[in-house]
């Protein structure tokens, strides 16, 4: 029996949350893997230099003909999202070409969209890109050496579960304890200011939390957003494996769709939001949440240990957060 099943290819369809990233035949600045769309990036100076501004210039285009892939959608607030990671994870940008200026019909028209970025210091980094096109998300990675030396990265694991970060005190629960490759893990970031329990989130770009991860490898991306009853029902239908798997397909496209067109709604306000995902692998994996307590941007990052499936791991998971309710209580 293969314990990733249904569930984890699921996850992909509608949320892009892998892809392959490992090195190519593709060149440097087009982004792997390949199918019908092809994206580029080009960087001024063509060379960057760690701690000064970059402007980083990224393309979508057909791959049969080179026409630029128009009638992009918005998803979370913005239309191509940027994951940029040093490869030994000692720092993380989620960033868009709106943070810093409003699209134009040009760049609609054209798929070309640009913004600045500050690589903080020499060594080797990857950048993966999300787009969505046809209701149907998909993601682009890219490598860029900063500085020259494109050193194998030296990965310090982390496996800390309390941490201080920006002003706030931060924990992660994972259930089940030792999560399991294939199987469904929910984690749990609590937050305090302090003595006091955070309760001011704010929605950022749409939800409470965004999420992207890799493992330490720099293989296996993933890209997820806080555990919302919408996300609840699209893992439920994810889960039943008695429906027809293309109707249960279709219901899935149809309810990430309504997510995209209906208005964000706050859920989880503080202090804890809830997460889940599947470890397609095993192996050491480095988490960044972004959330907005009073408003303000804070990127947390973990790392998780996920063993391979052996009969009787516990795959269980024991939960303290319900969708749909107020954790400010």
């Amino acid at each position: 029996m293969n314990p990733t099943g249904d569930l984890a290819g699921g996850l992909f369809l509608i949320l892009a949350l892998a892809g392959c990233d490992a090195p190519s035949k593709y060149p440097s600045n087009e982004g792997r893997p390949g199918g019908p769309y092809r994206m580029t990036f080009e960087f001024s100076p063509t060379a960057p230099i760690a701690g000064k501004p970059t402007i980083l210039t990224e393309r979508v285009m057909h791959r049969n003909n080179g026409e630029p892939v128009r009638e992009l959608q918005v998803l979370h607030d913005r239309v191509i999202h940027n994951f940029i990671v040093k490869r030994d994870f000692s720092s993380f940008a989620h960033i868009h070409q709106e943070d810093f200026e409003p699209l134009t019909a040009a760049d609609l028209d054209t798929a070309t969209l640009k913004f600045p970025y500050q690589f903080p210091s020499d060594g080797p980094y990857r950048i993966v890109s999300e787009f969505t096109h046809r209701n149907r998300s998909w993601t682009k990675h890219f490598d860029v050496t900063v500085g020259g030396a494109n050193n194998e990265p030296h990965v310090v694991t982390d496996l800390s579960r309390e941490k201080s970060i920006d002003g706030f005190d931060a924990t992660l629960s994972v259930s089940p304890t030792q999560p399991v490759a294939g199987f469904e893990t929910e984690l749990v970031l609590e937050l305090k200011r302090g003595t006091e329990q955070v309760t001011d989130l704010e929605l950022i770009l749409g939800s409470e939390a965004h999420v992207a991860l890799w493992r330490i490898d720099g293989s296996h991306f993933g890209h997820t957003h806080s555990y919302t009853p919408h996300m609840a029902a699209m893992m439920g239908k994810m889960h039943d494996r008695a429906a027809d798997p293309q109707l249960r397909a279709k219901a899935m496209t149809k309810m990430m769709i309504a997510m995209m067109n209906e208005p964000p709604v706050l859920v989880f306000p503080g202090p804890r939001i809830p997460l889940r995902y599947v470890f397609s692998e095993p192996g050491t994996y480095a988490i960044f949440i972004q959330c907005a307590p009073g408003g303000v941007s804070s990127v947390f990052n973990f790392m998780v240990e996920v063993s391979e499936y052996r009969t009787g791991a516990d795959t269980q998971i024991q939960s303290n957060v319900q969708p749909g309710m107020r954790h400010d209580k």
